[in-house]
This record gives structure tokens, sequence and C-alpha cells, in this order.
């Protein structure tokens, strides 16, 4: 096994180090070319003209690949548009697609899973659901999993509140999903070695609720004066900020769980956030 991952950002990063834990060798690739692993990083950038590409000849061994890189700003994939020839001249077993959740749309609050109807309205959701269509149609041994907000170490509730961004809103009913990073890649793991070429998975941990809760908690936990609560309707959100607040959706993982024996590690934000606490703390 020889991986590739495009993209060296938060999840990538954190699959690297699992990955090397197990000794098997990694290539990662970043815009710069740099990143803070001892692994190797290539540069890889589709949004320069002309794109920045890492060499073939570096590249070869390559069993698994895992993109992780967003759309490009007019709606093409970066890998697919720039690195489909050369992917498909590698001895690939496994390739992997980081795509979200989103894709659903707004269920008002009902249950999905990856049956469901792909209804989003969303211009970024409808991107994914095409280049989804493309990864799977590319003649590449091409899986998907699909994620909802990502949190771990760093990046948590708690470096919300250090930042002084504590604002709590009340929605009542509203929830959204969320996945702890390291239960990300423990999903990704298990699929390298069990590869089953076109499946999609919902990656997302089986607690949606509001988010005012984890901010709660996480104010808990540090023994912190708990936010003053903000009426949704009474706060103006940034375009951003309410294209988010305009889905609310239930995502099932038994797929995960029951197709690929994962085991979450984190199956709420309550197990995540004590132990991205405890770690901080030792």
């Amino acid at each position: 096994m020889k991986v590739l991952i495009l993209g060296g950002g938060y999840t990538g990063q954190r699959l690297a180090q699992l990955l090397t834990e197990q000794g098997i060798p990694v290539l990662a690739t970043t815009r710069s070319g740099q990143w803070p692993l001892n692994s190797p990083c290539l540069t890889f950038d589709a949004s320069a003209t002309p794109p920045l590409l890492p060499d073939p000849e570096v590249l070869a061994g390559v069993t698994h690949v895992l993109s992780t890189i967003p759309p490009l700003s007019d709606g093409r994939d970066p890998v697919l548009a720039t690195l489909l020839p050369t992917l498909q001249q590698l001895p690939l077993q496994w390739c992997g697609y980081l795509s979200t959740t989103g894709v659903y749309g707004d269920t008002q609050g009902a249950w999905v899973d990856e049956e469901s109807p792909l209804q989003s309205t969303n211009r970024r959701s409808q991107q994914r659901i095409a280049i989804e269509a493309q990864w799977l149609a590319s003649g590449l041994p091409a899986h998907i999993f699909r994620l909802p907000g990502i949190y771990g170490p760093g990046r948590s509730s708690f470096d919300r509140l250090r930042r002084g961004d504590n604002q709590r809103l009340l929605k009542p009913g509203h929830v959204f999903c969320r996945i702890h990073v390291d239960d990300i890649t423990a999903a990704l793991w298990a699929s390298m070695q069990h590869p089953n070429p076109g499946r999609i998975y919902n990656v997302s941990d089986d607690c949606p609720c509001e988010p005012a809760l984890l901010l709660e908690e996480a104010a808990r936990l540090m023994g912190l004066e708990l936010p003053p609560a903000q009426p949704f309707d009474a706060v103006e959100l940034s375009p951003m900020a309410a294209s988010f607040w305009s889905e609310c959706r239930r995502v099932r993982n038994d797929r995960l769980k029951q197709g690929l024996g994962v085991q979450l590690r984190y199956p709420s934000y309550r197990e995540g956030l004590a132990a991205i606490w405890a770690a901080e703390q030792s």
C-alpha cells in the first residue's frame, strides 16, 4: 500500500498520522508544497495558471488516493480536471472523495440515508452532487464519503470560546450533524482495507443536536460562564452562515457501522469534547 492524499489540510493530516503509525508510505499535496508532517509533500494547485501538478514519476506505485479538495470557483473538481489521466495510469485499488451531507438539502429535520434523494438548492452542494457523479463515472475505484461539520483538536467549541466567538443562537428544533476528525480517519482506513468501489457512506455521529448544546458543554468543561442566549430571528447572519442555518436534517450512519464495521470513538459531541478537553489538560 502507498497512499496519496490530495489536500493536506486538517483531515488529510490526521489520516497521514494514522497511516504512518501503521508503517504505510504516504505522499500528500498542498498548494505550497509544504506541510507540518515528516512525510513527503508535493505541490498541487489546479487554480494556478498554468496548473501546478505533481510529477507523475513521483506518484509511481501509488495504490490508494484520497481527495479532500473542494471544487474550484467555476465548479469543476480540481483533481478530475487536471490529474485524471495520471491517476488512470496508477495501480489503484481504492480512491476516496470527501463530499458533504449538504447534498441532501433541507429535510426539515427528517432523517436521510445514502439512498435519499439529493435535493439541495444550495449552489455549493449542487456542485458536489455533480462532482460525486463524475468521480463514480471516472473509471477509478471511487468511494464517496459524505461529511457534516468536522470538529476535533484545535477545531472545536473550546477554540470558539477562546476566540470570543460565543454567539449562542437558539432556534428550537433546528439541529446540525457533526463528526470528530478521528472518526473520519477510522472510516477511511476501514474502507481502504475493504474496498467496495462505487459505495457511498455517510460519516456522521449518532447525535444530531442544536448547536448551542456544544457551546454549553464546552463552557461547562472550561468552567466559564454560559454565553447569553440569543433568539435566532434577532441576529443578522453572514450570507455563508445563513446558508448553513437554512437547512436542517438528521443523517443516518447505519451503512458506516454495519457495512464497514466502524465503531465510533465519539458517538456524540459529549464524548468528543470530553476527549479534546482531557488531552488539552494533560
